[in-house]
């Protein structure tokens, strides 16, 4: 019996990425977007899954006004944070 289970605030984040960092006038770069993710994700409260309920249930909560301005503030400090540190300009 295989376990399957998702963050389903990846895909959240993933949703409102473009949106957030584009408005920061930040880059948008593979690299950067990368970088922009995971620094939100590692600041905002996992959302596992492992039902088709389950996925509803986060998918509804997501549309709540605190839960989507949580995840834009997340990601608008990480395009912040990213951008004080690019790491598509290292060598």
């Amino acid at each position: 019996m295989a376990v399957e289970y998702r963050n389903l605030m990846e895909d959240i984040v993933m949703q409102n990425l473009d949106i957030v960092m584009t408005a920061e006038g930040g880059c948008t770069c593979d690299a950067c977007k990368s970088d922009v993710a995971a620094y939100a994700l590692n600041h905002l409260t996992p959302h596992y899954v492992a039902t088709r309920q389950g996925r509803l249930m986060v998918k509804l909560q997501s549309y709540e006004l605190q839960s989507r301005a949580d995840v834009v503030a997340a990601i608008s400090e990480a395009a912040v944070q990213v951008s004080k540190s690019p790491r598509h300009g290292r060598s």
